[in-house]
């Protein structure tokens, strides 16, 4: 499904049907939903247990298997890997795999430079209805060289003892990139959602420190998140809507890829308003009698607006460029 108002913003991936796609299939059904050629029917598709994002150049796991409780509450878990990396590599594409997508809620994966103090850096995710990690021709995501790569990992017990080694494929740019992508979640976590709240408003906001180019958007809530919208407020003062999903679904947590980069001068504000439905209406509520905060755990809360963009004065250097090994 497509989750996107399509009154604003076009988007490279969108996936929904045309005005004259569902004008065909209305005619079809009035007319009784007649067999075609059936000499000519497709063939059933094929679903690859395999990488999405194609044959990676290197693939990580998680140092070990463990094992997941069969009940109760599994808090984030953390794993670490050394990459052994001799120089900077630059990253074309990423993807996070479950090993057990049983009890995989999601997964979170980060590079840590080497040195004192170094924070973990985003790099890509999985979780429900969400894609892999592909950067546009001419653009990667710098690994330094010495870097670990982190998983967090959200566990849910099936009511049985599960294993599980999740693990993460990277493939590499294969000529020098022109930018390096970031990514940025806009972030709210001072909230409380009161009980039998119908449509309760949180929102946050940055303000471009330099010229940027935004290339996607990933809004992040949970059971109770009802619509999500992100805002670019001008210099002028004009606020524009630049993506509205207004029915939020917590299973299918789209990436939308603008299909022409969206350039945010300096000094402009990028402002996220989500709204969350706490009442018995919400068939998705655990709980609507009581109050809810942030939290990591699904009956929990998060308001985030991830983007990813890359500041225009921040050009690749020649001697910056990786190899794929």
């Amino acid at each position: 499904p497509w989750h996107a108002d399509t009154r604003f913003g076009h988007f490279a991936n969108e996936r929904k049907l045309s005005s004259e796609e569902i004008a065909q299939i209305a005619s079809w059904v009035d007319a009784g939903m007649p067999a075609g050629d059936l000499a000519k029917a497709p063939k059933p598709p094929a679903f690859s247990e395999g990488w999405r994002l194609g044959k990676p150049d290197i693939v990580f796991q998680i140092p070990e298997e463990i094992t997941i409780q069969s009940k109760g509450t599994v808090g984030y878990k953390y794993f670490s890997v050394k990459t052994n990396f001799k120089e900077d590599m630059w990253l074309q594409a990423a993807e996070a795999k479950p090993g057990n997508r049983s009890v995989v809620h999601h997964i979170i994966v980060f590079y840590r430079e080497p040195g004192k103090g170094k924070r973990p850096v985003w790099i890509a995710a999985t979780a429900p209805g969400a894609e892999p990690v592909i950067h546009p021709q001419g653009m990667g995501r710098r690994i330094p060289a010495g870097s670990e790569i982190i998983w967090q990992i959200h566990y849910t017990p099936t009511g049985k003892e599960e294993k599980d080694r999740s693990e993460v494929a990277f493939v590499f740019c294969k000529e020098k990139p022109k930018q390096n992508i970031e990514t940025h979640g806009i972030a709210n976590s001072m909230f409380l959602i009161p009980p039998f709240a119908f449509s309760h408003e949180v929102a946050s906001s940055i303000t471009a420190k330099n010229d940027a180019v935004i290339l996607s958007f990933f809004p992040h809530m949970h059971l109770r998140g009802k619509d999500f919208e992100y805002q670019l407020h001008h210099l002028d003062g004009k606020v524009e809507t630049i993506l509205s999903v207004p029915q939020y679904d917590f299973n299918w947590q789209n990436t939308y890829r603008l299909k022409e980069p969206l350039k945010v001068p300096k000094g402009s504000k990028i402002k996220c308003i989500a709204h969350f439905d706490n009442s018995k209406l919400n068939p998705a509520n655990p709980a609507p009698w009581k109050p809810v905060m942030w939290g990591e755990q699904t009956w929990e809360e998060m308001m985030i607006g991830y983007i990813d963009f890359y500041y225009v004065n921040e050009v690749v250097k020649p001697k910056a460029a990786a190899r794929a090994n």
